[in-house]
Parts: structure tokens; sequence; C-alpha cells
């Protein structure tokens, strides 16, 4: 019903102007943004997730002696296991992305509004962009009122720790959103979710785990050497482009898979699921 105005007024007449469209877009990606977010807040499940990812922020954050050891307010031991955090955050953001949608059922209402696949894909991502965000807030608000407590922190460096931390978030999500565009069970999103994304994060071990040529050339594309730079209060534009490039590729990704319900059936289905695969591969 709420879309229902947007339809007749957009899109039956063919002289349309490019501003309804826009504006027809923009309203039907709020839509998907504001009920995304507000969903994950209507369940006490969605406000545990927030508590247990600040709680292990603090805790990895403060409770190791090297802590007190090194005598430095700052947030050198989360840098390491932030990575490994997030490994179990974000599916839990990403599970119901659009599993949920398709065990519901409510996709084909999605699928049947006159927009593009991109509006609806970027309205959910910029949701579970949101709730991060908001998790991450509330993880500053911790951490710096220790530090401050123990001593006295840099607000630059905090500041550019944090902002690597949300940079890390973006990709991961693009990347979770994924594991659930393939899936209608949340389990299974989550378990793809964490598996999809667990490459970026153990890569940083990759010259232990492989030959040494092959780790050395692999342990620079890991989200931990990555986000190095930040975690010494440097905004390294290098690290930022390598996670918006994730994020883009993920993103189309997911457009792709929402959008094989107008491929054809039978031997074009395999011909076009090759055109997209290696479209992707050239996005790379």
């Amino acid at each position: 019903q709420r879309w229902q105005p947007l339809e007749d007024t957009a899109y039956r007449s063919p002289n349309h102007e490019p501003r309804e469209l826009i504006a027809m877009n923009m309203n039907v990606l709020l839509s998907v943004f504001k009920r995304d977010f507000v969903s994950y807040f209507t369940s006490p499940l969605g406000y545990v997730f927030v508590w247990l990812f600040v709680f292990l922020g603090t805790i990895a954050a403060f409770w190791s002696n090297e802590f007190f050891n090194a005598n430095l307010a700052n947030l050198d031991q989360l840098n390491f296991w932030f990575p490994f955090i997030m490994l179990a955050f974000i599916p839990a953001i990403t599970m119901s992305v659009w599993a949920e949608e398709r065990r519901q059922g409510t996709d084909e209402l999605l699928l049947t509004i006159p927009v593009a696949d991109f509006d609806v894909v970027l309205g959910k991502y910029l949701a579970a962009v949101a709730i991060f965000t908001v998790s991450l807030l509330f993880s500053l608000l911790c951490n710096y009122l220790v530090l401050e407590t123990l001593g006295d922190p840099d607000v630059g460096l905090l500041a550019g720790t944090y902002c690597g931390y949300w940079f890390v978030g973006l990709a991961m999500l693009a990347v979770g959103m994924v594991g659930s565009f393939m899936t209608r069970n949340l389990t299974v999103a989550f378990i793809l979710g964490a598996l999809f994304n667990a490459p970026l994060v153990l890569a940083v071990w990759a010259d232990s785990i492989m030959a040494p040529a092959w780790g050395q050339a692999v342990q620079p594309w890991s989200v931990g050497q990555q986000f190095a730079d930040f975690g010494s209060g440097v905004i390294s534009l290098s690290s930022i482009a390598y996670f918006v490039t994730v994020l883009a590729v993920m993103l189309y990704v997911c457009m792709v898979m929402i959008g094989r319900r107008h491929w054809a059936r039978g031997a074009d289905w395999v011909v076009q699921a090759v055109h997209f695969a290696i479209r992707t591969a050239a996005l790379v």
C-alpha cells in the first residue's frame, strides 16, 4: 500500500521525468533501510549481539596483562583480536539480510517493486552498516571511558583506530551479505558469512600456513595487514581502497544473485552464469 502511489505516478507514464524516478528510488531505498534497521532491534537477540560485541571488545582490549605491562593508553591488544571478533559478529548482522526474507516469503514483495535491484541491495547494506555503526559507537564510548580512567589516551590515535574498525566492518558486511543471499536458512547464512570472511581474516597467518613465497604474497591482502596503518593512527588511502574494493565487488555479487530470477532456464542459465562470473572477475 505504501508503494502503490509511487508506482502510479512514476511508472505508468512513459514520459516520467528523471526526478520522479530518483524520488521513487530513494523512497524505496529508505523504506528498505528503515525496515531492516528497525526489525533488527525489535528482537531482544539484536541487543544481545550488540552487548556481546561491546563486551568482547572490552575484554580483548584490557583483559590481557600486556595492556598494563606496556603502560600505554591505546588499543593495541584489541587491534589484533578485532578481526576475529568481527568474524563472529558480522554474520550475526548479515544472516537475516536476505535469508529471513526468503524464509518468510516477503522477498516476492520486494522483487515486485518497480525499482532496480541495486536499490534493494543498497538499502539492505546501508541498514547493516547502520547497525554495525551503532554497535561501534557503543564500543568507542566504553573503551574511551576505560582509557580515560586509566591514563591520558591520544584522541587522534583512538579516532584513527575506530575509523579503521569501521572500514573493516564495511568490507566484511558486504562479504557476509553474499552468504545470506545464497540460502533461506539463518543458521546456514551465519555459517556462510563466517566462512566467506575467514580467508580475509586468516590470511594474516599465510606465511605460517603455506610456503614462504606464497605466504608473503597473500599476507598483505589480509584484513589485519590492511588495518595496520589505522592502528597506528594513519588514514591510509591504499587501505581505504582495499576495503572499498572488497565491498564494491561483493555488492555486485549480491546484485548478480538477486538478479538470477531474470535468467533463462536450461542451457542458457549456464551461459549467463559464466558470463556474470567473468564480469565479476573483470571487476576484481
